[in-house]
């Protein structure tokens, strides 16, 4: 039992992280020691529990039942150790976390880390897409989503909202306007985003309600790209109003179909809200949530 008890703590550390590697650091094991355990367990199961390639490991279909159940095994097993953190008013520990974005989470990690400043904190960023898959995948504990989905599996706490804008180099003929349409845009390329990323569903589906179509000019892969394109000149771009650069070489203006258009949430499982230190998170979220609506 004690031997099955490892394989099976090895095989949900690998299904979480994605890696043999990285499952390893995680439990503080070598990887062959990884590498053994899932074989042994595999073995046993008679099938093949991950697809293993260059990239990494992922759950093959038989796997998928398994990693629910090893999730709702551990979650247990974290619960536990969390109510023990807590009654040490948790001078230790750990939380991972994603986002779309860096600074609604960032606002909310500083509000945590004001009251607990020795909780390690980790914070990786990527498009919506895939910080939803990091959440669903149980490699983080909580994320902050722009418009996150209705999901049975998730519950949400609304932070913040956000308008659009359209971001513009200085020079340009829009840059002294007040506000645009999208309408107005038409006769400019824009940069888009990758695929999965919250900003450009926000204005596919804007221009898809004004049935309007927006020249591209190129496609770039992260947020940082699009403001050096603009500032360079090769098109206009799309920002919310958090991420409005600082510097004279662009002008953000407002568009009115898009006013209000993004909801940044703190989301988690169900399965994951009980753990003590998730709901501190969620808690200290509610707080900076309550002290947005009042500004």
């Amino acid at each position: 039992m004690a031997m099955r008890y490892f394989q099976l703590r090895a095989f949900d550390a690998v299904a979480r992280e994605g890696s043999f590697s990285k499952a390893a650091s995680l439990l503080g094991l070598t990887q062959p020691a990884i590498t053994a355990q899932i074989r042994n367990l595999e073995e046993d199961c008679k099938q093949a529990l991950f697809v293993r390639t260059a990239e990494g490991a992922s759950l093959t279909d038989a796997a998928k039942p398994l990693f629910e159940l090893t999730r709702q095994m551990f979650a247990v097993e974290e619960q536990i150790e969390d109510m023990v953190s807590q009654a040490t008013l948790f001078r230790h520990g750990s939380l991972k976390l994603a986002a779309d974005g860096p600074q609604v989470i960032l606002q909310v990690v500083a509000a945590f880390r004001a009251q607990y400043p020795d909780i390690e904190l980790s914070v990786s960023f990527g498009s919506q897409r895939e910080v939803w898959d990091d959440l669903l995948a149980y490699r983080v504990d909580a994320a902050v989503i722009g418009n996150v989905k209705s999901d049975t599996r998730v519950m949400a706490i609304p932070v913040a909202q956000q308008d659009m804008r359209v971001l513009v180099p200085k020079r340009h003929p829009l840059a002294a306007a007040k506000s645009v349409s999208v309408a107005d845009l038409r006769a400019y390329s824009v940069i888009r985003r990758e695929a999965g990323s919250n900003t450009q569903r926000l204005v596919d589906e804007a221009l898809r309600r004004a049935k309007v179509s927006l020249p591209t000019a190129m496609k770039l892969g992260s947020r940082e790209a699009v403001l050096e394109a603009v500032r360079q000149g090769l098109g206009i771009g799309f920002v919310l109003e958090r991420e409005i650069p600082a510097g004279t070489r662009t002008v953000a203006i407002p568009v009115e179909e898009l006013r209000g258009c993004n909801v940044d949430s703190v989301v988690c499982l169900h399965s994951q809200r009980k753990r003590g230190i998730v709901q501190t998170f969620l808690a200290v979220a509610e707080t900076v949530a309550n002290l947005e609506r009042d500004r």
